[in-house]
């Protein structure tokens, strides 16, 4: 007996086409962050933290905007916290926060002692920015501060390198929008930084972009996706049999 599935977002065959899909998943920041600051960069590179996901940029994996959205408009409609579910070849696929973890190795558990309070000042450029109260984005950051980090002291450079990471690629994070006072106080001390539940935070930001997404499938031809892009297509690359035989 075959097994009755629920009701797909769309009837096979009737899915939405679209001309782009804008990737907010930076993971070309890695090699520009390199290129600036190698030394900082291999030691943010060896933190365990962010190991792995640094691991996953180095290994120059090109975004597929087909086949991202082709399992966009593959899902089922389900209501499951921590979860998704999606269906090809008529066998369900569950995209949850274990499937997340086990691609990104990020922590997914949430401690008591995660939230921030406290970040002491030390003069420096960040201590200065959260003091003041400023603003600034990775494209700032691209654009301007880049000239102006060997000026800075060397944990403030680390510090921009771990921001670019969570913004850039973890959070993936447009570039234009504000990095949270939160973020930043978060590496202001690295112990809080490591202990911090980036699986969990990153996994419903990104489960959170799926659901703007989908509210926009098939009104506009083109559509902004958020979110750590390139952990959902490893996951589906790794769910889908001879996947390369197929979209490629």
């Amino acid at each position: 007996m075959e097994l009755e599935l629920p009701k797909r977002l769309y009837a096979e065959g009737l899915e939405p086409q679209v001309k782009k899909i804008n990737n907010c998943c930076r993971i070309e920041l890695m090699r520009i962050l390199k290129e600036a600051m190698s030394a900082e960069f291999d030691d943010v590179k060896m933190d365990p933290v962010f190991k792995h996901i640094i691991a996953i940029a180095e290994n120059k994996l090109k975004f597929s905007g087909k086949l991202v959205h082709s399992f966009l408009c593959k899902q089922l409609i389900v209501s499951k916290m921590h979860e998704k579910w999606f269906v090809f070849a008529r066998t369900p696929l569950r995209f949850s926060l274990q499937e997340y973890h086990a691609v990104t190795g990020l922590k997914i558990s949430r401690e008591s002692s995660s939230e921030v309070v406290k970040w002491k000042r030390d003069g420096g450029f960040w201590s200065d920015l959260l003091r003041k109260g400023g603003k600034i984005t990775l494209q700032s950051i691209k654009k301007v501060h880049l000239k102006e980090v060997h000026n800075w002291t060397r944990v403030d450079r680390m510090r921009l390198i771990y921001l670019c990471v969570i913004m850039g690629v973890v959070m993936g994070r447009d570039e234009k929008v504000n990095i949270p006072p939160m973020y930043i106080k978060l590496v202001m001390d690295l112990d809080k930084l490591r202990n911090f539940h980036w699986g969990l935070h990153s996994y419903d930001f990104l489960m959170s972009s799926i659901e703007k997404v989908r509210k926009k499938l098939g009104k506009k031809d083109s559509y902004i996706f958020e979110g750590f892009s390139y952990a959902f297509q490893i996951w589906i690359m790794e769910a889908i049999p001879d996947f390369g035989e197929i979209y490629h």
